[in-house]
């Protein structure tokens, strides 16, 4: 089902919200939507992947009061990527803002969104992802890519211009989110940020942090929440296979290489998964499922890779000089799985949430 407003109108901002099983969140989101600079600018997008808590009927509900606000009932679950790309599709603003229902904006963040894209010329932009209930530093973005092809995070004390991927929750032109191709469909989890932000870069534009723009996020930093998020299979399987598909679909040559490195890297942690849940299957989960993964998807990336050579204007070696990092990114998630261990989740159950 689908329902809009009543006015044809365009928009200066499309927010597209990808909603799945988000019900005790939705209150405060929607406070601080309304609560906005620019509201009576703003295209609010709820796209439902069909949940099952109640927040699916409390979406339309609510989007039928507002002027500026649409319900798009997908009929399945496609993930992050495949929800916000339903969503872009009927979108009319001039920039979209891709979030998930677990935030709240502060008042003036759409409108310091759009003067950082604006008064820096750029087409891309990445909001300061803070604590849910204080102003810690949650996420910036990624400096660079370390040896493995892993994200290089942003040090809050680092004096950061540029971003090579966003963290999480892309504010990107309209116009030019549709001559990227979209997110990626296929990866249904996990790294669409970071396929979409390399896509930006070889295109030949820039990602600046708006660190004015500030957005409170339930992310998994620490206490209950972080034990809730420790990793499993399913987390495993998304994130190592869609890292790879990141690799070989958006590098040229010289950087094909990092799909080496990152195989070596998963193996690693396959080993030691295994070992610290004592169950074989997290190596399946781990290494062999995503490797396979890759595979049975080569058609796909060999497409990608050809719509890529459409919009490339940077090469791989201008990528290296810019964005490479000595370091290792990937730290968090060591001491994350030392400190909470694996859950097993025999399931393997996928949601459209964020990490």
């Amino acid at each position: 089902m689908n329902s809009r407003g009543t006015t044809n109108q365009s928009f200066l901002v499309s927010v597209v919200v990808v909603n799945y099983n988000c019900k005790k969140w939705l209150e405060r989101f929607f406070l601080s939507l309304r609560a906005q600079t620019i509201f009576d600018r703003t295209e609010v997008i709820m796209v439902d992947n069909t949940s099952k808590d109640g927040s699916a009927e409390i979406c339309e509900k609510e989007m039928a009061t507002w002027p500026n606000g649409v319900f798009l009932q997908t009929g399945g679950n496609y993930g992050f990527g495949g929800g916000s790309n339903r969503g872009a599709k009927i979108a009319r603003g001039k920039y979209l803002f891709f979030l998930n229902p677990d935030v709240w904006l502060e008042p003036d963040c759409l409108e310091e969104l759009v003067r950082c894209a604006e008064g820096n010329k750029v087409k891309t932009a990445g909001p300061l992802v803070l604590d849910y209930d204080s102003n810690h530093i949650q996420v910036i973005g990624a400096s660079g890519f370390d040896l493995f092809g892993g994200m290089i995070p942003v040090r809050p004390d680092e004096n950061c211009d540029q971003l090579f991927a966003i963290g999480t929750f892309f504010f990107i032109e309209r116009e030019f989110f549709e001559k990227l191709g979209r997110f990626d469909d296929e990866l249904f989890l996990y790294n669409e940020e970071m396929d979409l932000s390399w896509r930006a870069w070889i295109a030949g534009e820039s990602i600046v942090p708006a660190s004015s723009a500030r957005i409170h996020h339930q992310g998994a930093s620490s206490g209950e929440r972080a034990v809730e998020n420790r990793t499993n299979e399913t987390k495993r399987f998304y994130a190592n296979r869609n890292q790879l598909l990141v690799i070989f679909k958006n590098t040229q040559f010289l950087l094909l290489g990092l799909a080496l490195s990152q195989t070596t890297l998963i193996m690693a942690e396959a080993v030691m998964g295994a070992c610290l849940a004592r169950r074989p299957s997290f190596f399946y989960w781990a290494l062999l499922k995503p490797v396979t993964d890759c595979w049975r998807l080569r058609r796909h990336i060999w497409k990608q890779r050809g719509e890529n050579r459409l919009i490339r204007r940077r090469g791989d070696w201008w990528i290296l000089k810019h964005f490479f990092r000595f370091g290792f990114g990937r730290w968090t998630d060591v001491k994350r799985l030392f400190k909470f261990g694996v859950k097993i989740d025999p399931s393997r159950s996928t949601t459209a949430s964020k990490k």
